[in-house]
């Protein structure tokens, strides 16, 4: 177990070291050093394991470091002790230059550009009749931002801006978010655009109808009543008129509002190829002359506590 040595009466960590040695080193060479240089200011003994355990690393991290350090000449590792020495200029050693990032694009420059571009042009012009006002400087530097960077076509932002405004969305911070959503998500082109806005209007129409059927008014679905919802329709192929008579069979039975409780009544559907209101009222009856209406189990809420289920499922998608 080496012996750390460093002949100060302080823990020195030299400006040549700083600008010249830190840099080029791995990140876990230069935590090695530090954590080194403070043992041998104390001429405390520690082994490379225990280091390693300290500092979050591999043993072989640490004595890689030690290694990497000595042939710098910052310190030399003997059989049991590793002393450091003072830090030598480097030869090639020498400030480097400020790195210069390239002159950005002057609001002049954007607003001569979506001008001289006829698409661009035509561009702003759409998007003043979308907003019904003239646009505001920094709005036509978002603009030109989507076309240069985002790489979407005037197509496409027109789209998008009509998007967001039939969303009573105006504010050019929120569209730059959907701007790089769409991005993110490949849509670039009208026809990617045209899926996603045509599905994104066929979910607002069907979950609009689902808080409309539970009441809920205009408050906004949570995370978990959205999930159930979409899962309905898109995994189950439940149309509106199923989730409601599931509804409505879940009122029957527990007299409340129990999304778990709906759920189970959907699987089983979709388990025996119910597809129809008049399938599954069919089942319903017939499940019910079976067993008599204490025994329907599928739709009895004794057994399971629907409730605490429920809870459960909304703390796992938090």
């Amino acid at each position: 177990m080496p012996i750390f040595n460093a002949k100060f009466d302080y823990v020195p960590v030299s400006r040549e070291f700083i600008e010249n040695y830190m840099p080029p080193a791995n990140g876990a060479y230069v935590k090695v050093y530090l954590y080194a240089l403070s043992l041998g200011y104390d001429g405390l003994e520690m082994s490379n394991a225990e280091i390693a355990r300290v500092l979050n690393l591999l043993e072989s991290d640490v004595v890689n470091a030690l290694a990497f350090w000595e042939k710098e000449g910052v310190l030399t590792v003997g059989d049991d002790s590793v002393t450091f020495k003072g830090v030598a200029p480097k030869k090639t050693a020498h400030k480097a230059e400020p790195v210069k990032e390239p002159p950005k694009r002057s609001s002049r420059d954007i607003t001569e550009e979506m001008t001289d571009n006829k698409e661009l042009a035509e561009l702003c012009t759409i998007a003043q009749e979308i907003f019904e006002r003239p646009l505001k400087k920094r709005e036509i530097e978002t603009l030109y931002w989507f076309y240069d960077e985002l790489e979407l076509s005037p197509e496409v932002i027109t789209m998008l801006l009509e998007y967001c405004v039939s969303k009573d969305k105006r504010n050019m911070n929120y569209i730059e978010k959907v701007a790089i959503s769409w991005h993110k998500n490949g849509i670039m082109t009208i026809e990617a655009a045209n899926k996603f806005i045509t599905a994104e209007k066929e979910s607002g129409s069907y979950l609009g109808s689902m808080k409309k059927l539970f009441g809920f008014g205009d408050r906004n679905l949570t995370k978990t009543e959205e999930t159930y919802l979409k899962a309905w329709r898109d995994d189950f192929g439940m149309d509106e008129e199923m989730v409601s008579l599931a509804y409505e069979y879940c009122l029957d039975a527990i007299h409340n509002l129990s999304f778990p409780y709906i759920d189970t009544i959907i699987k089983r559907w979709s388990e025996l190829g119910i597809t129809t209101p008049e399938a599954a009222k069919k089942d319903h009856e017939d499940f019910k002359g079976k067993k008599g209406k204490k025994d329907f189990d599928v739709f009895d809420n004794t057994k399971t506590d629907y409730d605490e289920i429920e809870k459960i499922i909304q703390d796992k998608m938090k």
